[in-house]
């Protein structure tokens, strides 16, 4: 049986994040050749991490948490945006990334075995999320 929450470290420090919200499509391991770098971003705001996504910049990783409905905390009605206001997603929702941060995740191959071995499992299985292995 999978752990139903994973702990992901990166620099700020340890985040503890439910499976579902764990993304795993396009997952890329930072000791696999790839021509462009790919990280597993964790994204949140002044309330917690929303989600992790695979991208290759943080950019990227925005559009991608609010794509995969693991955003909504970081979108703002369309009357309370303005023409500065950042658009994220393939939809170019309105957002407001003034409490919002990102983190990369830093693996270790020995302390990170178990989420290794859970994205390396759900990668195979063609899974969207850990939790549905």
């Amino acid at each position: 049986m999978k752990p139903s929450k994973y702990t992901l470290h990166t620099l700020r420090g340890p985040i503890e994040l439910d499976a579902s919200r764990i993304r795993t499509d396009d997952v890329r391991f930072p000791w696999e050749h790839s021509p462009r770098a790919w990280h597993l971003y964790v994204i949140g705001n002044e309330f917690g991490a929303s989600g992790a996504v695979w991208a290759d910049c943080e950019q990227d990783a925005f559009d991608e948490l609010v794509d995969c409905d693991l955003g909504n905390g970081l979108l703002i009605d369309e009357n309370d945006a303005d023409e500065e206001s950042p658009r994220l997603g393939n939809a170019g929702e309105p957002a407001c990334l003034d409490n919002a941060w990102i983190a990369i995740v830093q693996f270790d191959k020995t302390r990170d075995f178990n989420l290794i071995l859970s994205l390396a499992e759900a990668r195979g299985q063609c899974t969207d999320t850990l939790d549905n292995l």
